[in-house]
């Protein structure tokens, strides 16, 4: 019959485990995350990103901005001519134009000095100011005119810095119409303009 010996370290270190009460984790419990390790990752996250940008941005073929007649003299590409055709139009068919209350009703105010941030304007009366070198429906695509029920009036027509001009002249003297001096509290610009451009 053989005769077995106890290993008296391993005894030794299974009554220090019983003795000492070990802390029970949660099934559900994330284990200890380690601060550098989210770093690297956070840090290969970025570059791979980057990465993927940067590929994208030069497989996609960019058109020459120039273009060479048989000659050998350089000229601007159609593309360009194109858009600065039209650019040089818009400077010079530009509009200077207000939105007005197309109802009695309330409207969003930037500048009013109560906490309710609205005002009460009638049909017609103006709600702000403006110019652009757009038509209507390219400044306001689907009529987002930034409030409900207002109307795209043109008032002037001319080059973009006319219409500035004349833009500037309106928002300043706006205090200075009746409907503005009816108030009970004075507005230094329309309620639809947040600044005085």
């Amino acid at each position: 019959m053989k005769h077995y010996q106890l290993d008296t370290d391993t005894e030794t270190q299974a009554e220090q485990k019983l003795d000492s009460p070990k802390k029970l984790e949660h099934p559900f419990q994330s284990p200890q995350s380690d601060p550098q390790k989210a770093w690297y990752f956070f840090g290969l996250l970025m570059v791979v990103s980057f990465g993927v940008w940067m590929i994208s941005q030069m497989s996609g073929e960019k058109k020459s901005p120039i273009v060479f007649e048989k000659n050998g003299e350089a000229m601007l590409a159609p593309h360009r001519q194109e858009k600065l055709n039209k650019e040089l139009e818009e400077i010079e068919n530009a509009i200077q134009y207000s939105l007005r209350a197309s109802i009695d009703g309330y409207f969003p105010c930037h500048t009013c000095p109560d906490s309710t941030r609205t005002i009460y304007l009638y049909k017609g009366q103006v709600w702000r100011y403006g110019s652009t070198r757009k038509e209507e429906n390219e400044r306001y695509p689907g009529g987002n005119y930034g409030a409900s029920n207002i109307v795209f009036v043109p008032e002037f027509r001319g080059t973009i810095a006319e219409c500035l001009r004349m833009e500037k002249i309106k928002i300043y003297n706006y205090p200075l119409l009746p409907e503005a001096r009816a108030r009970e509290f004075l507005l230094a610009i329309p309620p639809g303009n947040k600044i005085d451009n």
